[in-house]
């Protein structure tokens, strides 16, 4: 009976440690929150809400996407700083995430408006960056945390011709987001299946010897 057991027990453990590897490995969801909205008529601005930056992870990485004629124009400021310089201006707001992990969207609010002025000329920018048809940018999470009223991101062209039609964020998850919460959990009580079917086995064969 006690063979059995111990036989049980390994099998039990190596069941346990091997779907507990696939979690971690083959299985394991997505390391990084990738989002991105398109929109065929954006306004003169795409700009996310406060907080929307450090959803999770260390940092988030900024993209925004036109024609290769358009010069783009993507930068991060105080958000009360943005809101004076947008004004009246139309815009498209990226306000949340939803969906699950492997096909997320986002949420957003759009407003009808007139025109802004150039935000190249803007002296609001805490980072920017600017390219024809791309621009990108990476945004700390800690240097948001000193910003009173939080930060925004703004993806722009001149102020006057539409936005960019493409704004995305990718975001590294961290923790518990990174990973199955059984998978360590599942290969821990494997190896000690493991370990204690191992033992039973030896004790059982030594009783069993002549």
């Amino acid at each position: 009976m006690k063979r059995v057991l111990a036989w049980f027990l390994l099998l039990a453990g190596l069941g346990c440690a091997v779907a507990g590897t696939l979690l971690l490995t083959v299985l394991a969801p997505p390391r990084q929150l990738d989002v991105t909205e398109s929109a065929p008529e954006p306004g003169t601005a795409v700009v996310t809400a406060p907080g929307l930056l450090e959803l999770t992870g260390p940092q988030a990485a900024l993209r925004a996407s036109g024609t290769p004629q358009q010069q783009v124009f993507l930068g991060v400021a105080r958000a009360a700083d943005v809101a004076a310089w947008l004004g009246d201006a139309s815009r498209t707001e990226l306000t949340g995430v939803r969906g699950e992990l492997e096909s997320p969207s986002f949420t957003t609010r759009e407003t009808p408006g007139a025109a802004a002025v150039d935000p190249r000329t803007a002296d609001i920018w805490l980072a920017s960056a600017s390219g024809a048809g791309t621009a990108e940018l990476d945004w700390p999470r800690t240097a948001s945390a000193d910003v009173e009223g939080g930060v925004v991101a703004l993806a722009a062209t001149d102020g006057t011709a539409a936005a960019p039609g493409t704004v995305s964020i990718t975001w590294q998850l961290q923790g518990e987001q990174a990973e199955h919460p059984s998978a360590v959990p599942l290969v821990a009580a494997g190896a000690g299946a493991l370990l204690l079917g191992a033992v039973g086995l030896l004790l059982t064969g030594r009783k069993g010897t002549p």
